[in-house]
């Protein structure tokens, strides 16, 4: 299928930037893509990583005109639907600040992992970005080649550096980290510190190539903004109570944020809900993703107090929800706040879910 329209993407980026403003009047932004099922069943065929050889395995993630190749297949047979545009994310892993400054990277099909870098905080290596770190080679070689390669049909996001706990969690492993907190603060401060420094490092020598090439910077979730943004997180919060997230993991996302224009926040499983009071006290955090995680629910109604919640503590939402969630999210929650991201699906199905968009757009209630 054909890219968008230049007038057509600009369309879509304005609204995505009045939605960050709190400035959208026809909501909700709706991402909704189709594809061909035999177009789908190709590309994984031809797109499926090797599984017999380390070595091709490791290329086919970090190869830059291989991994640009395979998105710009999939955007072409893909249909941008609603307020969707295409945005390749350069893809290294969640976290991959991590092995930017040392961990030693496992690929697997699914995902590069990071191995745990630090036994004993006494023999810590110095954590620093390391230029020479293939993975971080492969993000910036990705990254030139997408933004090269797009001529202005596509929107490059910036590689999933991570979150700064997130990151010492690597350094250590989670449980380990854990203890950590208690025994050995100073250490994972220092950490902090040191990945702190890292992260914007690794921001500010990539921000500034997509900002020239699409007037803003988007985040691995792809909602973009005319400046700096990134969507900010801490995984690791849904093992630590309150008081410990407020002692070591809110100040780092105030100065993450105060060197953004705005930041999102990607709230990540029930055990992440205790912080969302914390985390909207972050002036610069404007709005909340939220994802139910493996072994939650996925249904929008059994979410609604969150929901309600985010949006009474004015913060924007991101939300996951399928179109036969579409009438209850309208009857219930303030559609102008809201970015929806429903399944990818066949055309057919993808013109019925527009129609009943349609519908509910012409019929909707102000919700207070």
């Amino acid at each position: 299928m054909p890219f968008l329209e230049s007038a057509e993407r600009r369309r879509r980026l304005d609204r995505v930037a009045a939605w960050h403003r709190q400035e959208l009047a026809d909501g909700p932004l709706v991402r909704l893509t189709a594809i061909e099922p035999d177009d789908a069943a190709r590309l994984a065929r031809q797109h499926q990583p090797p599984t017999d050889d380390a070595h091709r395995l490791w290329s086919w993630w970090t190869d830059a005109q291989a991994a640009v190749s395979r998105f710009e297949q999939a955007a072409e047979a893909t249909d941008w639907l609603a307020d969707a545009f295409p945005f390749h994310f350069v893809n290294l892993g969640p976290g991959s600040l991590a092995a930017f400054m040392g961990c030693r990277t496992t690929p697997q099909p699914t995902t590069l992992w990071q191995e745990p870098l630090i036994d004993d905080w006494a023999t810590a290596p110095t954590l620093c970005l390391h230029e020479d770190n293939p993975c971080w080679l492969a993000a910036q070689a990705i990254t030139r080649e997408s933004i090269a390669a797009s001529r202005g049909r596509w929107i490059t996001s910036m590689t999933d550096i991570g979150g700064a706990m997130d990151i010492t969690s690597y350094f250590r492993g989670p449980e380990a980290l854990c203890a950590d907190l208690l025994e050995h603060p100073d250490d994972v401060r220092r950490s902090e510190e040191a990945v702190l420094k890292g992260w914007f490092q690794v921001y500010d020598r990539l921000a500034p190539q997509l900002l020239a090439d699409s007037g803003g910077t988007c985040g691995w979730i792809g909602l973009w903004y005319p400046g700096r943004t990134y969507p900010l997180q801490c995984d690791f919060s849904c093992m630590i109570g309150p008081a410990m997230f407020r002692d070591f993991a809110l100040p780092i996302l105030h100065r993450q944020a105060a060197g953004l224009d705005v930041a999102v926040y990607h709230l990540d499983g029930p055990g992440a809900i205790r912080h969302i009071e914390a985390i909207c006290e972050v002036p610069g955090i404007r709005s909340i993703q939220w994802i139910p995680g493996a072994g939650a629910s996925q249904d929008v109604a059994d979410w609604m107090d969150l929901y309600r919640r985010i949006l009474e503590l004015d913060r924007n939402l991101f939300m996951y929800c399928r179109p036969e969630e579409l009438d209850l999210v309208f009857d219930r929650l303030d559609v102008d706040r809201l970015v929806l991201s429903l399944p990818r699906s066949d055309p057919r199905s993808a013109e019925k879910t527009l129609s009943h968009l349609d519908r509910l757009r012409r019929g909707r209630k102000r919700v207070q």
